[in-house]
């Protein structure tokens, strides 16, 4: 009789366990779910153009002018309308073969985002966000842009793909567009840094300070790029985390070049 009770005790925790499990499964895959979808119905106010098919004048033209570079595949973004939904947007990131298709908001400070949707709501996934300590026009020697990196591939997942040489040299360029203008971040290093690291700096006052963290930058970086950032330059980091220790992030940076 006791061995009866003991095997229905077991049994009965087992049981809890597997169902706590699959609850939170569950749960998880219907945030993401949540999530994806609410990123998908603001996809309407976003337009990129089919890349052009390749022909032999383009390659001619390509290396007369000297221009390595691919052309690139500008989105169309409706501020105004994205505006209405969430008048903290200030840009939308794009970058070419990831999920990163998404709108950036600025808050008042950085915690509200990591757990809201464009549209308010309450959802892991949260937003692409700029650090409320920069001008929302990005006009900061040093802006930072974070977001999640998520399991399902979505949000900022897509940057830990720079750890690659091979994904880098042929995805050199992010592009930013903004109400007043488009940015073309020319990405020069990235590199896994903990929390405690001043990878988050943004008052690098001096020309010295400032040459000295973007050496160090490039000196870190996972992949070698010829470009080389100058203090007059404009900075912008992309941040998410990684997973080589505990509190590490994988951060991104790049020049900024009005188009």
């Amino acid at each position: 009789m006791k061995k009866k009770r003991l095997y229905t005790i077991l049994i009965l925790i087992f049981t809890g366990i597997f169902m706590l499990g699959a609850f939170q499964i569950y749960r998880q895959l219907k945030e993401y779910g949540e999530g994806e979808s609410s990123y998908t119905e603001i996809e309407q106010y976003v337009w990129v153009d089919e890349a052009p098919e390749d022909s032999g004048d383009e390659e001619e033209n390509g290396s007369q002018s000297g221009e390595g570079e691919p052309d690139l595949r500008w989105p169309a973004v409706d501020f105004d309308a994205l505006s209405e939904i969430n008048p903290d947007i200030v840009a939308w990131i794009y970058i070419e073969d990831t999920e990163i298709n998404y709108p950036v908001v600025q808050g008042t400070d950085n915690q509200y985002y990591l757990k809201r949707l464009f549209n308010g709501k309450w959802n892991g996934s949260g937003c692409i966000f700029l650090d409320s300590r920069n001008s929302p026009d990005l006009s900061d020697r040093h802006s930072i842009i974070y977001g999640h990196h998520m399991k399902n591939g979505t949000m900022f997942s897509g940057l830990t793909e720079y750890k690659k040489q091979g994904f880098y040299e042929g995805h050199p360029v992010v592009l930013l567009m903004m109400p007043e203008q488009n940015v073309r971040v020319e990405i020069f290093a990235g590199y896994v840094a903990s929390v405690q690291e001043n990878a988050w700096e943004i008052e690098l006052e001096s020309d010295v300070e400032f040459g000295e963290w973007l050496e160090e930058a490039k000196e870190r970086s996972c992949f070698k790029s010829e470009i080389t950032p100058a203090v007059t330059d404009r900075i912008v980091t992309l941040s998410t985390c990684s997973y080589e220790f505990d509190n590490a992030r994988f951060v991104l940076l790049g020049i900024m070049k009005e188009n």
